[in-house]
This record gives structure tokens, sequence and C-alpha cells, in this order.
């Protein structure tokens, strides 16, 4: 019996993975209390976030250097969920109440060009003129905008059955978009999108570090990866519903082709260093944290979380 204890003992110890540590990992104060629900960099100094309670309001935060302070820049009537900058500079966010932003390069503040009644989850902007929103009400009531040629005018509108959460264009012509037990491709600049076979679980966040290499994850545990632009797709790791299988991912970002990062809720904070086929996870993010994005820049990574919370790490 001793025996047999001893094996069960060693093989459960073989599948545990090692907590890495990181050089640096620290948790930045916020200006805000609301949750903080994503950030981009511009370079290794200039940041930005948004912010927000749904139906109370919603914030653009602002960093100088390098996400060790953060100030507000503008306050809006409703939550915002996703910020980028384009290759020009110019910086958009979207969020609830259909509100869409936009911040030119010389100016310090953000202007709001367009409203409707929809749930703006995600917008992926390729400059001020060619833009894809993703929207969705709680799981049901997906959207695609396509604006164009400017982003005030919507070129083209789809609906979904199925709320949709992210998207990611690769170039000016070809995307994904995720959401709940869909993925999306586009191959003309998002006027028509066309189903790819993953289903079975919330996909939630869609990241290309590559014209040819991209990775979606999904709520309930699921790693998609793609190696020719999103025409096929392969699951590296099967999520489940209960159990072990079952991780709350939030978001991912991939710094190469190879190396990425994944949050989620619970302090879930995981990294790979080969192409997502195997995670380690990170030490560093408090058990009840609930995590909202990650953004990595060269050795330097930004997590955003629930409860007003900003954290900044070194790799």
């Amino acid at each position: 019996m001793r025996a047999l204890l001893l094996l069960l003992w060693l093989v459960a110890a073989g599948c545990r993975k090692d907590v890495m540590l990181l050089p640096v990992f620290e948790e930045v104060r916020a200006p805000v209390p609301e949750d903080i629900t994503s950030v981009w960099f511009t370079d290794s100094l200039r940041g930005f976030a948004t912010a927000g309670a749904a139906w109370v309001r919603g914030h653009l935060l602002s960093t100088q250097d390098g996400g060790r302070s953060w100030r507000v820049d503008t306050t809006v009537v409703n939550r915002l969920e996703h910020v980028m900058f384009d290759s020009f500079g110019v910086g958009y966010a979207v969020g609830l109440h259909g509100l869409a932003l936009i911040r030119w390069p010389d100016e310090s503040y953000w202007r709001i060009f367009r409203t409707d009644y929809n749930w703006h989850r995600s917008g992926f902007f390729w400059s001020y003129r060619h833009a894809v929103l993703v929207s969705g009400d709680g799981f049901q009531g997906g959207l695609v905008r396509k604006l164009w040629p400017e982003v005030w005018y919507v070129d083209t509108l789809h609906t979904f059955v199925n709320s949709l959460y992210d998207v990611w264009m690769t170039d000016s012509l070809t995307g994904c978009a995720v959401g709940l037990g869909w993925v999306l491709r586009t191959e003309d600049g998002g006027r028509s999108w066309r189903r790819q076979p993953p289903r079975g679980d919330l996909f939630c966040s869609v990241h290309f570090p590559s014209r040819q290499v991209g990775y979606i994850c999904g709520r309930n545990g699921t790693l998609l990866k793609t190696t020719d632009g999103g025409q096929s797709w392969q699951t590296i790791r099967q999520g489940g519903s209960i159990g072990q299988r079952h991780q709350p991912f939030r978001a991912l970002w991939f710094v190469s082709e190879q190396r990425g990062f994944l949050v989620g809720d619970g302090g879930l904070f995981w990294r790979t260093d080969d192409g997502g086929h195997s995670w380690a996870p990170l030490r560093g993010l408090p058990a009840n944290a609930n995590a909202t994005n990650v953004f990595a820049l060269k050795h330097t990574g930004w997590i955003t979380a629930d409860a007003g919370r900003i954290y900044r790490f070194e790799y």
C-alpha cells in the first residue's frame, strides 16, 4: 500500500507545474476604483488603459513612465472596454452604449465620434478611415461593423445569434473575430465573414503576433492556434466546463510566435515559450484578482484587473 501511495504521489508531483518567478512584478496604484478593462502601450514609456462600471461611468487613463504611475485623461458616461493605437499614432477606444472615441497624436484628450445602443466589446482600427467593431449584449446579439471611409460611417453590418468579444486584423483585408461558440474570418476587410469550425467555448480573446500565427483563448480553458493566417485552427488545449480542464481564461498576448502570456480569473497568469504547447504559471497576481487584459512589449508587460488594479512586470 505504501509503495502504491508513493507511486501516486510521484505521478501527481510530475504533473504539477512549477511556478515561475519574474524579476519584477508590482501592483501600480490606479487613479480610479472601477475595473480596468484593457491596456495598450505605444512604446516602453507611453501607455493607455480603459476602465469603468457599466451604466455608471468610464475612464481613459495614460502613463508616461512605463506604467509606474497613471492619470485620468477623459471620463465618459459609460464603461469602456478596449483601447488600441494604429501605426500612425492615432488612438481609439470603444465601450458600452456604443461609445467610440478617438485621440489624435497632438492632443491630450479623447473625442467621442459615435454612440449607439450596443455594447462594443472590442475594435480593430488600422487607420482612422478603416475599422472593425464587434459587439454583444450578455451572451447574445452579436454584431460586426465595418467602418469606412470615415470612422462614423457604417459600410457593412452583420448580425449573429451569439455575442462577439474580440477581433484582430492581420492586414487591411484579413482578420478574425471571436465570441460565444464562434470563430469568424474575413478576407475582404470585414465586409463578409465566414464561420470557422471551432466550437464549444466562449472565445474571448484573439491575438496574432505575425500574419500567419495566431492564438485564441476561451473562458472554459480552450486554447486554439493557427499557422496559416486563420484559415484553420488546431486545439492546443481542450477546455471543460468543470474539473481540471476548466480554466477561467480572459485574455492573451504574444510578443513573438513562440512566447506569450495568458491571464484570467482568480489570479491566473501563465507563460509559454514554445508556441502554446506548454504553459508555466507565473507568481504575482493575487488569488482575488480577476485579470481582464495583458499587453507585453520588449521585456516589460502590463496586466489590468478588476477593482481598479494594474500590474507591471518584467521578464
